[in-house]
């Protein structure tokens, strides 16, 4: 099995504490000698190596590095584009309830938005004809920044949001709305030379969305050098029926291939890509799809890698238009492998989706049908994560995990082709053992280490209302049919009938102070038996689709919960000033893995 990891060593720009950054303190695009920092000014600041008398208001003294802070959730515009000549960061600062533990990075983004008619970002170096060598690639990253366009039917000709020539990372930001006549959001330059640095584009947990173009609805690059991962594609369009949303100008050259060796560094991983119209990316050499959801496009994709080093692999491509994959040239089984498809990516050891229901429901986004047999429910936020998916569903009808078509659907050791990516879309770790690993952008997980105290705090004379749907571990209330097979009875422990989930409560603290009903969806009401003032503390154990196979004698997810009641009063908020997370690109091939889950466990 071959482990071809997508990886980007460059574009990892760090910050340290006590370093000074440079803080924009107007969202009006102003030059002007006074005391306010515009966001122009500050790129202008660090264009001119930061001058230690500072710029126009901006930054000054011996300690400044080039971080350029706005505030989150402000807008900031621009009347035309900024160019950028120096390595520089962009991120967000912003205020949080220490009270909400809620509060996710790329939620509270800065706005830079074009209000002219231009592209927002020009980033390219001067460079200096007469020099003996190449100069550096500049580093620039955006990190929880949201970027949109100028709302007219073309922004630029070339990037509707970022032309770029040098080291472009992009993290927990948005890309929202560029129109271009090349690359909707943005225009890479550049082609491959030996022993120089090539221009690329590096994307991480990203939300790109109603980008458009004649060709390259969000990425048009004159070489195939961009990464993509743990991202949101969603409703961008590219109106050349020729091309794609994804759109490269040029191969790489066998000379380069060569340099790669047996690598793909390049292309999209463990992303949600769908409801995007024409032909989603054109797969070349040196390119792979791993883990990702494509579902549900107008079309499908393009494999063109004569040199048979381009790679579709353990993906769900369904439902895009007429045909999920189109091959020019290298679709051999190694290098199409382990999906889920509907129509021209049946390569090796793939599933047809056949007349399976994808989603379980009548629409695309919103609630699932649990009453349906849909293998994905529809499209949906989280309040855990900032980016939506489609979440795979472990059906009522499973006899065991086997009988589906997404989950413990890995390469086998034996197997010489991808093997599945380390995360998945929400940076949970996928199975070390990589029969275990799902298909998709989603792998389902069971972190028993990650559950959290439920419950609510209420007045006399109140019902709680509160939901344990974001405990259940990736999976769903198991019905109370179910909860006969499972434990081979007609009667829960109590003699009564079995409930959704197999529903039993423990108490822990406290005597029971109320009753509980809970529906199919996880929602709990709870009502308090009187006016008692304190709390009531207790477990509620339930069985879910995820943890319903496991072999294990106690199939129960326990999830602690608290009522308090309490006459009226009055409630507070406490507010802490956070930062919004780290400045620069996260490096895509140092992602960690997150220790200490329990997979499910079936075979």
């Amino acid at each position: 099995m071959l482990k071809r990891g997508i990886g980007l060593g460059l574009l990892c720009i760090t910050g340290q504490a006590f370093s000074a950054n440079i803080t924009v303190t107007t969202t009006d695009d102003i030059v002007k000698a006074d005391n306010q920092c515009s966001l122009r000014e500050a790129v202008e600041y660090v264009n001119q190596g930061m001058p230690e008398a500072g710029y126009n208001g901006c930054g000054g003294g011996k300690e400044v590095t080039a971080k350029i802070i706005l505030q989150g959730n402000k807008e900031y515009s621009l009347n035309k584009q900024i160019r950028i000549l120096k390595d520089v960061a962009f991120g967000s600062t912003y205020e949080s309830n220490v009270n909400n533990t809620q509060t996710l990075v790329g939620k509270n983004n800065a706005i830079i938005k074009m209000v002219g008619k231009e592209r927002l970002f020009q980033i390219e170096k001067d460079i200096d004809e007469k020099a003996e060598t190449p100069p550096a690639m500049l580093k620039v990253s955006f990190d929880e920044i949201t970027l949109k366009g100028c709302g007219q039917d073309v922004c630029a000709k070339q990037g509707g949001l970022i032309y770029n020539k040098e080291a472009l990372g992009i993290s927990n930001s948005q890309l929202l709305d560029g129109h271009a006549e090349e690359g909707g959001a943005i225009y890479n330059a550049g082609i491959y030379a030996a022993n120089t640095a090539l221009s690329i584009v590096g994307i991480n947990k990203t939300l790109i969305k109603g980008n458009k173009a004649e060709k390259g609805g969000v990425i048009y690059t004159e070489l195939p050098a961009f990464v993509i991962t743990q991202s949101l594609i969603r409703d961008n369009e590219v109106t050349d029926a020729t091309s794609s949303n994804f759109e490269t100008k040029n191969q790489f050259s066998e000379d380069a291939l060569k340099a790669f060796g047996s690598t793909a560094p390049y292309g999209i991983e463990n992303s949600t890509i769908f409801n995007n119209k024409g032909y989603v990316v054109k797969v070349y050499d040196a390119m792979q799809l791993n883990n990702i959801t494509m579902i549900l496009n107008s079309m499908g994709l393009i494999v063109d890698a004569p040199q048979k080093k381009g790679f579709v692999a353990n993906s769900i491509i369904a439902k895009n238009g007429t045909q999920d994959c189109t091959i020019v040239s290298g679709g051999e089984a190694e290098q199409i492998s382990n999906n889920l498809y509907s129509s021209g990516c049946n390569g090796f050891k793939a599933t047809a989706l056949g007349n399976a229901q994808l989603i379980a429901g009548s629409t695309t986004e919103g609630k699932c049908d649990f009453s349906t047999n849909g293998i994905l429910c529809p499209f949906a936020e989280s309040p855990s994560v900032a980016l939506g998916y489609f979440l795979p569903r472990i059906l009522p009808s499973y006899n065991s995990a086997e009988d589906s078509v997404i989950i413990n659907h890995g390469p086998e050791p034996q197997d010489k082709i991808t093997a599945c990516s380390t995360l998945d879309q929400r940076s949970k770790q996928r199975n070390s053992n990589s029969e275990l690993c799902d298909r998709g952008a989603i792998e389902l997980v069971i972190d028993l280490g990650n559950i959290s105290t439920v419950g609510q705090d209420i007045l006399y004379g109140e019902t709680a209302k509160f939901s344990i749907s974001d405990q259940l571990q990736d999976g769903e209330l198991v019905s109370a049919e179910k909860c006969k097979q499972i434990f081979n009875r007609e009667l829960d422990d109590n003699g009564k009938p079995w409930q959704i989930g197999c529903l039993k409560i423990i108490q822990t603290n406290t005597p029971s102070k109320g009753t509980m009903t809970i529906n199919q969806a996880g929602d709990i009401v709870y009502t308090p038996n009187g006016q008692w003032q304190g709390s009531d503390e207790f477990k509620i154990n339930v069985v879910t689709s995820t943890t319903s196979f496991n072999k294990s004698d106690n199939p129960y997810i326990t999830i602690p919960a608290r009522i308090v009641q309490r006459k009226p009063d009055d409630f507070k908020n406490y507010k802490v000033k956070t930062s919004g997370g780290s400045l620069g690109f996260l490096s895509i091939i140092g992602l960690i893995g997150l220790a200490g889950y329990r997979r499910i466990k079936y075979k």
